[in-house]
């Protein structure tokens, strides 16, 4: 909010003369103008003194001020000016002893004053006119005192010449004064907090999908919402996340809220400043901005929970997705594997009968075998087929899967020798059998074996591992390999899809794969890592956990 231009206070009066009426007048305009500013109350109290000290020509000015549980003190001597706050201990009747200027006899007069319940307080308490006398106004706010102000002259005509009832109009238009100069400063920053959420929420429907400029927006806003936004830094820290304005300067003066996401802190949300300011409720900060930066970090936290629920949905919507692809696929599969299980049993049945009966030489018996052994292999493509859309039943039995893992790699020795792959095998001793099909699992363990032995032609290091966790068994099967490229990744389960040259591979592996895992009630999944691949197959250790 602009500040309102101050009106400068008539020049010291001094001994030149008492104050006319209408420089009476703009002096109280002015005093009005400057509790427009809504400035910090210590900063209006030292203002005020000043003024206040040049204007009626005093040796000194004292003020003492009552607000909100707290005290304030300012005072304007000839040539210095000092201030102090602290928290109201007391009622105003027992801190007059603080005042320095204030004589005895005016002391004593306003304590029974503040202390007498019968009647109104008189608003101007007055010593004998002499040199190096004092005057004391009751300043209120409504109908009850909340301050003092001490004049104290050294004998000028403004002192003989300032009327009582100038005078107790001077002690109304203070408290007044001060009661308006806070309801306009708390105004002002009660707008700049609500200008700041509307601007948050704002970023929280304009970048929807884009957590990082959020974020980075929201960071940007927050100096400016607070008192001195020219040394103002402000920082928002997610883990190892970090977007801040500048140079965030880690000193004494920073104030911070946690960021709730599911109940949860997830990082801060942090204010400092470069330099230092006045103690006003928080070190320098003030009860207004500790609730807007919880509002604000509770606004951050309700956009990343959004952020989180919407990327959960997403993923599910994927999978459901995926499920149905395959479950269509599969019933495709299944009913292509039936057609050809009868004309490939005539192939193979005939095919052996000619080569029991008849003599076939050369040319003619080559072709015979090379007849029977691609029946073979369309045969064992039909099983496979029929594996992935489940038609196969696994046959339950209590398996051992770290003996399949030993035998597996018994079995894989001979082919990683052909390339310099190390096979890395780390077992949990504590792994119970499991109820499944000893040969199907032995399948899963070959085929992510295979493919992860043909993902690293040069070499490098294929790691086995079991873990029991909560009731279920995971077989965790990782190469170091190129890896498995962000566009594929939810195309690998489908039959027929493979990334090898055309001879290499029929694309059946991991979608053979797929069906056992779901046939035994499990879940595979591909992990996200900077290089390699690796597949974690979860398996319950018992029929209850299915």
């Amino acid at each position: 909010m602009p500040r309102t231009p101050r009106a400068s206070a008539p020049a010291p009066r001094g001994g030149v003369g008492p104050p006319a009426r209408r420089e009476v007048e703009e002096f109280f305009d002015g005093l009005f103008a400057l509790a427009a500013e809504g400035r910090l109350t210590i900063a209006a109290l030292r203002e005020i003194a000043v003024r206040l000290r040049d204007f009626l020509g005093c040796r000194a000015v004292e003020i003492l001020w009552d607000e909100r549980r707290r005290r304030f003190h300012a005072k304007a001597r000839e040539t210095a000016v000092s201030c102090w706050r602290d928290r109201n201990d007391g009622p105003l009747g027992g801190c007059l002893e603080r005042l320095e200027t204030l004589s005895p006899r005016v002391r004593r007069a306003l304590a029974a004053g503040l202390a007498s319940p019968r009647g109104p307080l008189p608003r101007v308490v007055s010593a004998p006119a002499r040199p190096g006398s004092a005057t004391a106004l009751v300043l209120t706010a409504g109908d009850a005192p909340a301050g003092i102000a001490v004049l104290s002259f050294s004998g000028s005509p403004s002192e003989r010449l300032l009327s009582p009832a100038r005078l107790e109009r001077l002690a109304r238009l203070l408290g007044m004064a001060l009661v308006h100069n806070l309801s306009r400063f708390e105004l002002r920053e009660r707008i700049k907090e609500l200008s700041c959420m509307y601007r948050i929420a704002g970023l929280a429907v304009e970048h929807a999908g884009d957590e990082e400029g959020f974020l980075q927006h929201t960071v940007a806003l927050l100096p400016e919402a607070y008192q001195y936004p020219e040394i103002a830094s402000a920082r928002i820290v997610l883990g190892e996340r970090v977007f801040r304005t500048g140079s965030f300067p880690e000193g004494p003066w920073i104030q911070g809220a946690p960021i709730p996401v599911g109940g949860a802190a997830c990082g801060r949300v942090e204010v400092a400043y470069r330099e230092a300011r006045p103690e006003i409720d928080e070190g320098p900060f003030l009860l207004e901005e500790r609730r807007l930066i919880e509002s604000v970090a509770r606004e951050i936290g309700l956009f990343l929970e959004r952020r989180r629920a919407e990327r959960e949905q997403a993923q599910l919507k994927e999978r459901l997705f995926h499920a149905e692809r395959l479950a269509t696929v599969g019933t495709l599969a299944a009913g292509v594997a039936h057609e050809l299980n009868e004309p490939l049993t005539g192939i193979l049945g005939f095919a052996e009968l000619l080569e029991g009966s008849a003599r076939l030489e050369g040319e003619a018996a080559g072709d015979l075998r090379r007849i029977r052994n691609a029946a073979l292999h369309a045969r064992e493509i039909v099983r496979k087929l029929l594996l992935f859309s489940r038609q196969v039943s696994p046959r339950p039995g209590r398996v051992d899967v770290n003996g399949l893992v030993r035998e597996v790699v018994d079995f894989l020795k001979h082919r990683a020798r052909t390339s310099p792959v190390a096979i890395d095998v780390r077992l949990d001793p504590a792994l119970p059998p499991i109820p499944a099909d000893e040969a199907q699992i032995r399948q899963i363990l070959i085929n992510l074996c295979l493919n992860a032995i043909q993902a690293m032609p040069a070499g490098g290091r294929l790691t086995l591992a079991t873990r029991f966790l909560r009731g279920m068994v995971r077989l965790t099967v990782r190469d170091t390999g190129p890896g498995i490229p962000e566009e594929i990744r939810d195309k690998i389960f489908l039959p027929f899809f493979t990334t090898k040259p055309v001879g290499q591979g029929t694309g059946l592996g991991l979608a053979v794969v797929h069906g056992i895992v779901s046939a035994h009630r499990g879940e595979i999944r591909v992990v996200r890592r900077a290089g390699g691949a690796e597949f974690q197959v979860t398996l319950p250790a018992s029929p209850g956990n299915a």
